[in-house]
């Protein structure tokens, strides 16, 4: 009784969580948003959905490689087909939790080991991390002068200090992370015990320690191609509002746009209501607001969401029923 339950409450959450997404914009200006997506050309609504679609691919070439690099022998197709599906299961759910388990759940099925699947949801984590904390100190610095209008009380030049001392951590943790893995090793032989469920928990780590040291470690060529590949993933999604803006007349610069994004919808996914429950949509509305009209502003994130929603939501779902289509042609097949 209680799994039906909680099952209905995370759908209706879900529901909830994108329909107030979708609904936000409208909030801002409802009249001027319609007004305005009349005026879109079709050229602009293909625009961002090839640049959706874009931005999975590289997340699939990304994970792509990992799994061949860990062994892991699939088609791109179907590594494709499961990224869509687990980018929609962090969507629609609460705090995104439910990609974690879908990503990990669909690469077993697909022959990957436990600790193979678990590698890989977390290298991809670790590789968007990355991105992060190293885009968003120059995305604040280039977009410096319009963020301090947001925060005038705060000084620039300790605010430039900050971000400066936040990208050294950053490249310093990078340069020494041979020798963190080091640490972790060493703290994974002293973590020992008699019982046969600590020493599989032991066995487990220890095999996900290895098989992160073999992608991190692996050729220049390979650590460079998953750098690439996590930043042109998430440049094309988060680079969609400032191309839209630019569509729509307003030249904001790029480095304050996608800093503002990285901010604010971060903010709004710790709400932990799916798709940010239009937290951030109203959140960019008000930190565009000196800048962009509420007329633009809505209709530019009417675009945005059918960007980094909408088509999303629309390529998972495809890629779910082609999942399961394919494992039940293969029980067919079985049988």
């Amino acid at each position: 009784m209680a799994k039906p339950l909680a099952l209905s409450l995370a759908i209706l959450l879900s529901i909830l969580g994108i329909g107030l997404a979708i609904g936000a914009p409208f909030v801002v200006s409802f009249h001027s948003a319609l007004a305005g997506l009349r005026t879109v050309s079709w050229q602009l609504i293909a625009a961002l959905a090839a640049s959706a679609a874009a931005s999975a691919v590289a997340k699939a070439g990304k994970l792509h490689l990992m799994q061949t690099a860990l062994g892991v022998r699939m088609r791109f197709r179907r590594t494709l087909a499961i990224t869509l599906a687990t980018d929609s299961a962090f969507l629609v759910s609460p705090f995104g939790a439910a990609g974690y388990g879908v990503n990990i759940g669909l690469l077993q099925r697909a022959g990957a080991s436990w600790a193979q699947a678990t590698t890989i949801v977390g290298s991809d984590q670790a590789l968007d991390m990355t991105f992060f904390a190293v885009a968003l100190p120059i995305a604040l610095l280039s977009g410096l002068g319009p963020l301090a209008q947001l925060v005038p009380a705060v000084s620039l030049p300790v605010l430039a200090a900050v971000l400066l001392g936040v990208a050294l951590i950053v490249c310093v943790v990078w340069s020494s992370r041979r020798r963190i893995a080091a640490a972790f090793e060493v703290a994974a032989h002293r973590f020992r015990g008699r019982s046969e469920r600590r020493a599989r928990l032991s066995g487990f780590f220890g095999n996900v320690r290895r098989q992160w040291l073999q992608l991190m470690t692996g050729p220049r060529w390979q650590v460079a191609a998953l750098l690439l590949l996590t930043t042109t993933q998430w440049l094309l999604r988060y680079g969609a509002l400032w191309f839209i803006l630019r569509e729509l007349g307003y030249r904001l610069p790029a480095g304050f746009v996608v800093a503002v994004q990285v901010l604010v919808l971060h903010a709004a996914l710790w709400t932990g209501i799916p798709a940010g429950g239009g937290g951030g949509d109203l959140g960019l509305a008000a930190a565009f607001g000196e800048w962009v009209p509420r007329a633009a502003i809505a209709t530019a994130l009417i675009l945005w969401r059918f960007a980094t929603l909408l088509c999303p939501l629309a390529l998972g779902a495809a890629s779910f029923v082609a999942l399961a289509s394919r494992r039940l042609c293969v029980r067919m097949t079985a049988q």
